[in-house]
């Protein structure tokens, strides 16, 4: 067996194997022998046709041909990989089959790759934590909010009442349901938080038990694709009509919210509560701009086998959110929306490709670092997970292979990143560690 490697662009190689006559002949009367047997070629018993009379069966020397080479390739394939010290990323391909000297050229996509470079030199500037008075004045507006007086009225409904609805929505060219529901809703003059557009200004002046019927337009940004443009016949019932009183902004609110005697000690719980917010919420979004950082510097190699892959596995996540969220079937929103599955993935390839690149690097720092996960800290994670249940069901459910693997990356999905804001943050030596030993 003599191989021939030849690198090419796409971070793939091409390999020929070429054969020696002994090792083919041997091979060409074992394929006969076997194509005899799924063949039934007239006048021979199964598996003693001669091999002209199974060349022919098969429909010539070229399909004959393509048979030995995938027989061939499964024997001499793996062998052909060690020796040659090559590290695929995936199964390879027959793109040519030559007959005299025989040999399979194969194309074999590599094992993505990843250089981090100087990565301990990075550095980033962590944002300074600062709350203004006008965050804390915004917290006091939901306290009062929360802590608002409802009291039940006999009046038309007006702005900032909370009211107790009964919608129906139908599509007017077809009549289908497209919006039923009964919930309390607060009569807002924002456009944007309203459940239908204008959705208050038609309850306003409307006293319990009466009921209003109009047509409505939706605009072409709504949430739910099956709605958007649509023409619908709405009607609505109101219930029930409440007024709501805010209390005033002083120390008895800071009484009634907490254990506070002034209204001082509420906004400084308050102050102290949002710095610790910003700083978790920054924490969070300093990790990832080390990660971009990191994938920025890093020199990554992968074959376009890997981002398919990486596609696949995100159109698959794609489709169960929306049959979940929307409860249609895939293949249902694909038609609404005039899409097809190829049309998906070319809109994903861009996230697939930044996610794909992401993930390598994360990788590649784990291995660099020497971050693992134990199984005490994955065993410590489930009795997180399954502390509020108390049935031994959920606890078993968690130790299942598969979800004890995920548990595993999200571990150290978090170590990582926290490795990589320790490093940008110049939190920990300059010297690059020497690469764990796997």
């Amino acid at each position: 067996m003599e191989l021939q490697v030849e690198p090419q662009e796409n971070h793939s190689v091409r390999l020929t194997i070429t054969l020696d006559d002994e090792t083919v002949n041997r091979a060409r009367r074992e394929v006969a022998r076997a194509l005899s047997k799924r063949f039934h070629i007239p006048g021979f018993r199964p598996g003693h046709a001669p091999l002209g009379a199974v060349i022919r069966a098969v429909g010539g020397e070229e399909a004959f041909n393509l048979e030995l080479a995938d027989y061939l390739a499964k024997q001499v394939y793996p062998k052909a990989l060690d020796e040659a010290k090559i590290n695929p990323y995936g199964p390879g391909r027959i793109i040519e089959v030559k007959a005299s000297p025989f040999q399979i050229v194969a194309h074999v996509p590599l094992e993505p790759t990843v250089d981090l470079k100087d990565y301990r030199s990075i550095r980033l500037p962590f944002p300074e934590i600062v709350v203004s008075e006008e965050e804390i004045e915004q917290e006091l507006e939901k306290l009062r909010e929360e802590n608002a007086i409802i009291q039940l009225v006999e009046r038309p409904a007006a702005i900032s009442d909370l009211v107790e609805v009964k919608i129906e929505a139908k599509h007017q060219d077809s009549g289908d349901l497209a919006l039923e529901t009964e919930e309390e809703i607060l009569l807002t003059t924002e456009k944007e938080d309203e459940l239908l557009p204008g959705l208050s200004e038609f309850i306003v002046g409307m006293s319990a038990g009466e009921r209003k019927e109009f047509t409505l337009t939706m605009p072409e940004d709504v949430s739910y694709d099956t709605m958007r443009g649509a023409t619908l016949d709405v009607t609505i019932e109101v219930k029930r009509v409440n007024s709501r009183t805010l209390p005033d902004i002083n120390d008895e609110l800071a009484q009634t919210v907490g254990n506070f005697t002034t209204l001082a000690e509420l906004r400084e719980d308050l102050r102290q509560k949002l710095a610790k917010r910003k700083e978790a919420e920054e924490e969070k979004n300093f990790a990832i701009q080390a990660l971009d950082a990191f994938a920025a510097l890093a020199e990554v190699r992968y074959p376009p086998e890997f981002i398919e892959d990486q596609l696949d596995k995100m159109v698959e996540e794609y489709f169960e959110d929306i049959e979940r969220t929307l409860k249609m079937p895939f293949k249902e929103w694909l038609k609404i929306r005039n899409q097809t599955v190829e049309g998906v993935r070319e809109e994903l390839r861009a996230i697939a490709e930044s996610r794909g690149r992401r993930g390598l690097v994360m990788r590649a720092l784990a291995q660099a670092e020497g971050l693992t996960v134990s199984e005490e800290e994955v065993n410590a994670r489930i009795d997180y997970i399954a502390g509020p249940y108390s049935h031994a069901a959920v606890k078993q459910a968690l130790n299942t292979p598969d979800l004890r693997r995920t548990i595993e990356i999200n571990i150290l999905s978090n170590k990582v990143l926290q490795r990589m804001a320790q490093i940008a943050k110049g939190e920990l030596e300059a010297a690059i560690p020497e690469p764990a030993q796997s």
